[in-house]
C-alpha cells in the first residue's frame, strides 16, 4: 500500500512501506496492547476512572521527552488536533477501563478496537485510499481476526463488555481521525497535547464525580506500567499516522488486543477458545500480508 509523507503544507504519496513506519507499528501494536491489560488489572483493584486519569498523566512526561529528542515544529493547528485526539483518548479510555472492571478483557478490547478501526478505514475509502490485492486480503484477514478473537458466546459480561467496548471503540476512533491530520512537521508535539488534554478531562470527571481519586497499593505498579506502555506506543502510533493511510491506521489499531488477549491469558489466566486461538494466528499472518503489500 503506498505511503507518502504529510507536511504542514499537505500530504503527498511517494513511497511504499518502510522499515521504520513497520517498526514503529510493531512498537505500537505491543506496547498499547500491554498498557491495555495492566490497565485492566489496576482498573479491577482501583476506581478505574482515578486509573485512566493517572496513567494518562504519567504518560505526559515521557511523550514531552520524547518529543523534545525527536524535534519538531510547535504548530498551532497540530497541537489544536491534539487536544481534539485527546478528547477522544479520554472517552475512549474511560469507557475501556470501566468495560475492563465490569467485564472481560477478551471481550471489550477487541470490541473496541474493531470499533475504532472501522472509522479511520471508511474515512480512507471516502477520500481516495484503495490497498492493493495483497494489502486487501490482509485487511480481511485483520478483521475477521479481531472478530474471532473478541467473539466469546455465553459470556455472562458479552452485553456489557460489548457495550463499554463500542463507546470505547468511538473515542479511539476519533482519535486516530484527529492524529491523522498532524503533520510530520510537528513532530510527536501533538501527543503530547493529547496526552494532556486526556489528563484534565479525566481528572475533571473524576473530580466531578467524586471518584476517589486514590490507586490501592495493589494497583500502582499496574497503573503506573499502562502509563509509560501507553505513552511510548501512542508516541510511535502518531509518528505512524503521520505518513500512513487511513485505512492501515485502522488496521493496526485492530491488532492492538491480539497482545491484550495473549496476555490476559497468560497474566489473568483467562482461557481463550480455539476460535481466539485461531484470531490470533491470523493476526499474524494478516500483519505479513500488509506489509508486503
Amino acid at each position: 500500500m503506498l505511503r507518502g509523507r504529510r507536511s504542514s503544507e499537505g500530504f503527498s504519496y511517494a513511497a511504499r512501506v518502510t522499515t521504520d513506519q513497520i517498526v514503529l507499528a510493531l512498537v505500537a501494536t505491543l506496547t498499547i496492547g500491554s498498557a491495555d491489560l495492566f490497565g485492566g488489572i489496576a482498573s479491577r483493584r482501583s476506581a478505574p476512572l482515578a486509573v485512566g486519569a493517572w496513567s494518562q498523566g504519567i504518560g505526559v512526561p515521557i511523550v514531552a521527552l520524547v518529543a523534545l529528542v525527536v524535534g519538531g515544529q510547535l504548530i498551532a493547528r497540530d497541537l489544536g488536533l491534539g487536544a481534539v485526539a485527546g478528547l477522544g483518548s479520554a472517552i475512549g479510555v474511560g469507557a475501556l477501563y470501566l468495560g475492563f472492571a465490569h467485564s472481560d478483557v477478551g471481550i471489550v478490547a477487541p470490541v473496541a478496537a474493531t470499533t475504532a478501526a472501522v472509522l479511520p478505514m471508511l474515512a480512507g475509502f471516502a477520500t481516495g485510499d484503495r490497498p492493493t490485492p495483497v494489502t486487501a486480503a490482509g485487511l480481511a484477514l485483520a478483521l475477521i481476526a479481531i472478530f474471532l478473537v473478541g467473539f466469546v458466546p455465553g459470556s455472562d459480561h458479552a452485553v456489557t463488555g460489548i457495550g463499554y467496548g463500542l463507546v470505547s471503540g468511538l473515542g479511539f476512533g476519533c482519535m486516530v481521525l484527529a492524529y491523522a491530520g498532524t503533520s510530520e512537521d510537528s513532530g510527536i508535539w501533538s501527543a503530547v497535547a493529547g496526552r494532556a488534554t486526556a489528563t484534565v478531562l479525566l481528572g475533571g470527571v473524576v473530580l466531578a464525580l467524586r471518584v476517589d481519586w486514590r490507586i490501592v497499593k495493589s494497583a500502582r505498579v499496574p497503573t503506573s506500567l499502562a502509563g509509560v506502555l501507553a505513552a511510548v506506543g501512542m508516541g510511535a502510533f502518531v509518528a505512524v499516522s503521520q505518513s500512513a493511510d487511513l485505512i492501515s491506521l485502522g488496521v493496526i489499531l485492530g491488532l492492538f488486543p491480539v497482545v491484550t488477549v495473549i496476555l490476559a491469558a497468560v497474566l489473568l489466566e483467562e482461557r481463550l477458545l480455539a476460535s481466539q486461538w485461531a484470531g490470533v494466528g491470523l493476526a499474524g499472518v494478516a500483519v505479513v500480508l500488509i506489509n508486503l503489500g
